[in-house]
């Protein structure tokens, strides 16, 4: 693009050149020159090629920019993992995902790259005035090209805060419209639709000001560049020209060559008049971006590897996984970990647990003790301010998030369902399984005689998040889906929180089912859940009410199922 703009430029000066002299000649009374004519023709060819070449290369390349910047961002989120990506407004995100990145690849294609062509463009256009005409008169106009970046900046700096402020309200429409889509039948339910739109609308409102401030910026732009900048380029050009011609250092045609050459050195401030709203909006764009990126990521980049890779590194999991069980070493362990989201508020402290190769433990414990954190650093999407956490046997802190991805299956209390089918969202976890493979996983999980509740069966269409499901069919389709994967650990986070008793009593049947070649570590809160573990793990202390400031120590006191249920012994770990 910017070898476009200088071919443009440079071209153009030329034809003026030839223009100037043709003039001479007739003023001399001298026949056009059929040389110059031939070879103005041919540089009239090659601007209109670069004409057309910038703009062409420039949304080629916008196109490509606007997808690499979005799988950054997709990519981040990811990395972001699922707890502090939970606390991020929907809305928010899916605006700096789409919005945002469009705007920042429009800033650099459409305006930031073109806009460099055209100023560094007129080192050439300087060049051919100094050569075909007077050096004297490119020194003149050399003294106005650096108030081309001062304008550019100082317009910048004036309406910075306008375009921050545009994108920031821009934002918050976005989430406040995709949540009232979402929550629609709450508020329907509520009576609280017609306060919600009212609100709606005046976050639109807001939107609609900020786009104005920020046109009004544009408008002013362009009045700034047509009546100050523009004009004293043209009029030092025409005195120039008067001047030199007046003192005979230059003829008629040269003359009027140097005033078509000096439109020329407008061309930058005309790119920031016509673009100045979309370069604003873009840069503002790009610091949300980079804003958004900067947040630590928690989860580190997966490698995407060849099927051959790919199979190689199942196998040597494989290995790993079978090594495991063989030296005797524990499904999961921590040794002395602390952890805390807040310094001043420990979630962990000097936590000892250890869950042996297909025993089946329950975690239980009153709300904010930490049982989700434990999964997390399970899984990796956490790491311990102290101790280590090993899944097994292997440091999950110094693991690649790939292999820790393919050793745990989870079941969260709410179960994320695709819009589609049954069948379509089993797949997930196994691509390549048959029906009856589906189907058996199903039974496995608790729902044995699906036609029965389903007639489609594994063709029932589950609809948006699976709202067309029980609580109860929801789950135990995600249960199935994590004995699919056929990972050696299950982590089921409260699985059973959301459902009917109906449906808890199937879930439990089905854990207890599973054979001993998965270890399953379930959090939960209801007694009744407990009863299908081999174990239970009471956590207390650290998160506990007030007690975390306290600074007590996090006790894990390990209890037998039926102790839990009604016994009083107890025995500290």
């Amino acid at each position: 693009m910017i070898v476009a703009n200088w071919v443009q430029a440079i071209a153009t000066a030329l034809i003026f050149v030839i223009v100037g002299r043709e003039i001479d000649l007739v003023h001399g009374g001298s026949q056009l020159g059929v040389t110059e004519l031939i070879a103005g023709a041919g540089l009239a060819v090659v601007v209109g090629v670069a004409a057309w070449a910038s703009p062409a290369l420039s949304y080629r390349h916008q196109a490509r920019d606007e997808r690499t910047g979005r799988r950054r961002v997709a990519a981040h989120i990811i990395g972001l993992g699922p707890v502090p990506r939970s606390r991020e407004e929907a809305g928010a995100v899916v605006s700096t995902a789409t919005d945002a990145t469009e705007r920042a690849a429009t800033y650099r294609s459409v305006f930031l790259i073109p806009m460099i062509g055209s100023v560094t463009a007129l080192l050439g256009v300087i060049v051919v005035i100094a050569v075909a005409i007077t050096p004297a008169s490119a020194l003149w106009l050399c003294l106005g090209i650096p108030l081309i970046p001062l304008a550019v900046g100082s317009f910048q700096m004036a309406f910075r805060g306008v375009s921050r402020r545009y994108r920031q309200a821009s934002q918050r429409l976005s989430s406040q419209f995709l949540e009232a889509i979402q929550g629609l039948p709450t508020l329907r339910l509520m009576n609280a639709d017609a306060n919600h739109r009212r609100g709606l609308a005046a976050a639109a409102q807001r939107v609609r000001r900020q786009v104005m401030a920020l046109l009004a910026g544009n408008q002013l732009m362009l009045i700034v560049v047509d009546s100050l900048f523009s004009v004293a380029f043209l009029v030092m050009a025409v005195w120039l020209a008067l001047t030199q011609l007046s003192d005979t250092v230059v003829t008629v045609g040269q003359a009027i060559s140097l005033v078509l050459i000096s439109t020329l050195l407008l061309e930058p401030l005309d790119q920031i008049g016509q673009f100045f709203y979309l370069g604003m909006s873009g840069m503002a764009a790009k610091k949300e971006i980079a804003a958004f990126l900067a947040r630590p990521s928690l989860v580190p980049s997966v490698e995407v590897m060849s099927n051959a890779g790919d199979q190689t590194e199942h196998d040597e999991n494989r290995l790993s996984n079978i090594a495991a069980f063989s030296t005797g070493e524990p499904a999961v362990s921590l040794e002395g970990v602390d952890f805390a989201y807040d310094p001043n508020q420990p979630v962990l402290q000097n936590l000892d647990l250890r869950i042996d190769q297909g025993e089946h433990l329950g975690l239980a414990g009153p709300s904010g003790v930490g049982k989700s954190t434990v999964a997390a650093l399970i899984q990796g999407y956490r790491h311990a301010d102290k101790g280590t956490v090993r899944l097994l046997g292997i440091d999950v802190s110094t693991a690649d998030q790939s292999w820790l991805l393919k050793q745990t299956a989870v079941v969260a209390q709410r179960s994320y369902l695709f819009t589609g089918t049954i069948r379509s969202n089993l797949a997930m976890a196994a691509p390549d399984a048959s029906d009856e493979r589906l189907l058996a996983a199903l039974a496995q999980a608790g729902f044995g005689h699906l036609t029965d509740e389903l007639p489609d069966g594994l063709d029932t269409r589950v609809g948006e998040r699976g709202m067309t499901l029980s609580g109860g069919q929801a789950q135990r389709i995600a249960l199935a889906q994590a004995l699919l994967k056929d990972a050696p650990v299950m982590i089921l986070d409260e699985p059973t929180a959301h459902v009917d008793l109906a449906s808890e009593r199937a879930m439990m049947e089905a854990l207890e089912r599973i054979g001993r070649d998965k270890t399953i570590l379930m959090i939960t809160h209801r007694r009744s859940a407990i009863a299908a573990m081999d174990r239970t793990v009471l956590m207390e202390g650290a998160s506990t009410g007030d007690r975390s400031a306290e600074g007590l120590p996090q006790q894990a006191i390990l209890l037998n199922s039926s102790s839990l249920l009604g016994s009083t012994e107890v025995s500290h770990a």
